[in-house]
């Protein structure tokens, strides 16, 4: 949820999220494997052939809003992701078929549109009564399914130019010696430690995003 935010503050949001769906393939392609396998398909396929449906029209909104609206919404998605978090709410309602649809209709929307529809999936997975493996395996398998509509319909769009894949390879580096690291603090800082850093800096990149 970082990267977007982080990299909007640096290029227009276009090229951020571009850029984020292209790095975020290497992590979903190394997790896939083991999440088909345990995801809780009759909650994961529903949420993610609706995602999957509304990605193409977040795309538009990408496309075509005004870059200002772009960085104002990320930011705010950013400071509510992280207001829930550190809250600790969850849905506590009945994790039906039309609370999936909804959850699934919602995330893909804002995955197409600025790269950040991974929250709603996350809130209401961690809400269920699935085991934490499974829930995050179900994650896994909808932020691949979306992603792959949001290379098709990015690319049929012509949005993926020369210098976006040339960014995106210099990236490349940097983002797995971050995943190494945050891998390596993660197993040695308490939890409770780890999510306060984590929330700390993904607050104060949301409000700095929001001021910009």
């Amino acid at each position: 949820m970082v990267l977007v935010p982080v990299l909007s503050l640096i290029f227009d949001p276009v090229v951020a999220v571009l850029t984020v769906v292209l790095l975020e393939c290497i992590p979903s392609i190394q997790l896939l494997p083991t999440a088909v396998k345990i995801c809780d398909w009759r909650t994961a396929l529903p949420i993610s052939l609706l995602g999957m449906l509304t990605v193409p029209i977040g795309s538009l909104l990408l496309i075509h809003a005004d870059i200002e609206i772009l960085q104002t919404s990320i930011a705010i998605i950013v400071i509510t992701g992280v207001l829930v978090l550190a809250t600790g709410w969850r849905f506590t309602g009945n994790l039906s078929v039309y609370s999936s649809v909804s959850t699934g209709a919602l995330s893909g929307l804002i995955s197409g549109a600025i790269g950040l529809g991974g929250l709603p999936v996350v809130l209401y997975f961690l809400s269920s009564k699935l085991s934490a493996e499974s829930a995050r395996a179900s994650i896994v398998v909808f932020l691949m399914f979306t992603m792959i509509v949001s290379l098709i319909t990015y690319g049929v769009h012509g949005l993926f130019t020369t210098n976006i894949v040339i960014r995106t390879l210099l990236f490349v580096p940097p983002f797995v010696i971050s995943i190494a690291i945050g891998g390596w603090l993660f197993e040695r800082l308490p939890e409770t430690v780890f999510r306060r850093v984590a929330l700390l800096v993904l607050g104060c990149v949301g409000v700095i995003t929001l001021i910009k």
